[in-house]
């Protein structure tokens, strides 16, 4: 649970997004001033905030003479979002830039959810994260070596600054041993270039520290 405040939600998506290839977020999507999450959401995107007709349309019949300019707010997405349908009160949810934005009523939720079923189904990226306190720049030909041999993998780098300096390298590929095997490589050199992996992560649970 992130506070109503569009540089702190801002902050976690970017985090976030650096470890997953879905992110769901519940709440902070309804008429009033504290729901500020289409708008760290559109910032994150890097796209502005539009009214989308279809959720215009489907707001108007709903509210029909009820409709009003606060009830509009409802209907405005990141541009290029596609919307997720509420079947309960027709305010709409919507996909963007890898984040899935839903009510935060429980109810809702549910009747909604299901929307994302046939996106993920089948879907599970092998993923191994490392982390160091080496500094980027010592490191980035060492990474570029490592992309260059490691076919059906892709390598980022993401520096943290909270709580003291550190970096997380990811791994990511459909094949968790391709993942797991470009890291090994990856730590290896680092290693012989007397930069230490100071901690391991692989997707499945498993944790090792080095």
């Amino acid at each position: 649970i992130l506070p109503d405040d569009v540089p702190t939600v801002v902050r976690h998506l970017r985090l976030y997004l650096a470890e997953v290839d879905l992110l769901i977020l519940t709440g902070g999507i309804g008429p009033t001033p504290d729901d500020i999450t289409r708008e760290a959401v559109s910032t994150v995107a890097g796209v502005p905030l539009v009214v989308h007709p279809e959720a215009q349309a489907c707001l108007e019949a709903y509210y029909g003479d009820r409709m009003n300019g606060s009830r509009m707010v409802m209907a405005r997405v990141p541009q290029g979002a596609v919307l997720i349908p509420n079947p309960i009160s027709a305010a709409p949810g919507f996909l963007v830039a890898r984040m899935a934005v839903f009510p935060g009523i429980p109810r809702m939720l549910s009747e909604m959810f299901g929307w994302l079923k046939p996106l993920v189904e089948g879907r599970r990226e092998g993923r191994v994260t490392l982390y160091s306190q080496a500094p980027e720049s010592a490191y980035a030909g060492i990474m570029q070596e490592t992309i260059a041999g490691s076919q059906g993998v892709r390598i980022g780098s993401y520096p943290l600054l909270e709580g003291g300096y550190k970096v997380r390298i990811v791994f990511r590929s459909e094949d968790v041993k391709r993942a797991m095997a470009s890291a090994d490589a990856f730590t290896e050199k680092m290693r012989a270039e007397g930069m230490e992996i100071t901690h391991r992560t692989e997707e499945g649970g498993s944790d090792e520290e080095s």
